[in-house]
């Protein structure tokens, strides 16, 4: 067996493990990255159909892209900015707008692909000098784990140390495992299906959101005039909509979103992926440290699991600025107690909006329609409510 030493080892190389090898690298730091799958590239961009799986990336997120010069590496002409926000619900007559007028805003945040955004971080990282990808490759063993560093050893068989290993292989992370770091964990007992679609009204440059008795409907603006839409349907339900044919399916849809956009055209094939929640109590072992989907999950009807993720790799990279000096369990246990808070906070509150627009109780969907018509009649609880959403709720 082969042995490389690097400063920081990083399993899995998706949208927030890569970010987080480019910041610190930046910061100096020698990276080792892992991925267990290869780069997909998008092929004649202009011409490729949209990826499926998309990401409502807010404005404090596209911020710390922009300092990292990420942002400007995206293909602008696939990211659609969003400047509207419109929601309502089955069970009521109240409805909310929030507007990126009233803060002066030119948009409220952007739809972007998660494979566009994963090959502009995989390309941004090809040229940075301090990262060695091992690519196909992960993690098969935890061989040492100290206050000092990690030793592992991959699928491959290569032996890799470091000062710090950082988990950033999904919901269901092998590292995490391997740690002995527990998560807890439940089922919204939901099914999302997701799909491109083309609609008979143009979608404004809005991302609405109908929330109904079985789950939440959120049509998503794309750059070409169709919607990405993520249906979370309770699992019963959901078993009928992914059988349905296209025709039957589109006017379930429409239907479904009481026909805002118009009648549902056509629709791309359809995704479907179960729901569920998690988050661990800690988010350290010896040196080995949690990071976006292995440390915390949400629903998406809010659209920030990968938000979260970045804000997880900007606090971090805050805290590891200088290569000639030790990582120290320190900073290791800040960023952990900072995070874990900040995250589990967003996820009760994200788990509560989809318990509290899923109740049909009548004195429920009472309290419901005037807490929404007091926030769409009363600007500054509004702008409020926007401005925490664009700059705090990461």
């Amino acid at each position: 067996m082969s042995s490389s030493k690097f400063d920081i080892v990083i399993i899995g190389g998706g949208m927030v493990g890569a970010c987080a090898a480019y910041a610190l690298a930046a910061n100096g730091f020698r990276i080792g990255l892992v991925e267990a799958a290869l780069p997909r590239e998008i092929e004649n961009a202009e011409k490729a159909a949209y990826g499926l799986r998309v990401s409502a990336i807010s404005p404090k997120s596209r911020t710390i892209l922009e300092q990292l010069g990420i942002w400007q590496q995206l293909d602008n002409a696939r990211v659609c900015y969003y400047e509207q926000m419109h929601i309502w619900h089955q069970h009521g007559e109240a409805s909310v707008t929030f507007d990126a007028v009233e803060l002066a805003r030119d948009n409220l945040g952007a739809i972007v692909e998660n494979r566009l955004m994963q090959q502009t971080l995989y390309e941004a990282c090809e040229r940075q000098s301090g990262i060695e990808w091992f690519m196909p490759d992960s993690i098969e063993a935890l061989i040492d784990n100290t206050a000092e560093g990690v030793e592992l050893r991959l699928g491959s068989g290569r032996v890799l140390s470091a000062g710090l290993l950082l988990a950033a292989d999904g919901r269901n992370s092998p590292t995490r495992i391997l740690a002995g770091l527990s998560a807890q964990s439940g089922s919204y007992q939901q099914t999302a299906i997701v799909a491109n679609v083309e609609t008979e009204h143009s979608h404004r440059s809005t991302a609405w959101q109908r929330f109904l008795g079985t789950g939440p409907l959120a049509f998503l603006p794309l750059a070409n005039g169709q919607s990405s839409i993520v249906w979370s349907c309770d699992n019963d339900f959901a078993s009928t909509v992914i059988a349905a044919e296209e025709d039957e399916f589109c006017q379930s849809l429409a239907e479904a979103f009481e026909f805002r956009l118009g009648y549902v055209e056509s629709s791309s094939a359809r995704m479907s992926f179960p729901l569920g929640w998690h988050h661990c109590e800690h988010w350290l072992e010896g040196r080995v440290l949690l990071i976006g989907d292995a440390a915390h999950g949400v629903h998406p009807l809010a659209g920030q699991g990968v938000n979260l993720g970045f804000s997880d790799v900007e606090l971090l990279a805050s805290l590891l600025v200088d290569r000639t000096r030790p990582i120290t369990q320190k900073q290791l246990r800040r960023y952990e107690r900072q995070r874990k808070s900040e995250t589990w906070v967003a996820s009760q509150s994200f788990s509560g909006l989809k318990w509290i627009f899923g109740m049909e109780q009548k004195w429920i969907t009472q309290a419901r329609d005037l807490g929404m018509r007091v926030v769409d009649e009363t600007p500054c609880l509004r702008r409020t409510m926007m401005e925490k959403a664009i700059h705090n709720i990461t």
